[in-house]
């Protein structure tokens, strides 16, 4: 496994949401690290350690994964698309863009 990315809606669940993951990957040998959260208090639970960040109000402030870009002070998601300006498009143009 290579990344997840998951929420909770309160504290304590997202607290055992983190002992749960670190006890599967344990399990199997692995180790639960460079985690996120915008949540101060989990990011200074007993469990957290090798954290991706420390809690920061820095707007800028994100963290990639799955190709997706998240900002925790926002709590919000972004991704990048580049498309090509042109005047005109066929129809197969438009289909290799948007199939993908």
């Amino acid at each position: 496994m290579d990344d997840i990315v998951s929420g909770a809606p309160d504290l304590e669940t997202a607290q055992q949401l983190q002992s749960q993951l670190k006890d599967a990957l344990q399990s199997c040998g692995m180790n639960l690290h460079k985690w996120s959260s915008n949540s101060p208090e989990l990011l200074n639970s007993s469990l957290s350690s090798d954290v991706e960040h420390s809690f920061s109000t820095d707007i800028d402030l994100s963290v990639k994964t799955l190709g997706i870009s998240w900002k925790p002070f926002e709590d919000c998601f972004m991704f990048k698309v580049s498309v090509s300006a042109k005047h005109i498009y066929t129809k197969r143009e438009v289909l290799s863009v948007i199939v993908c």
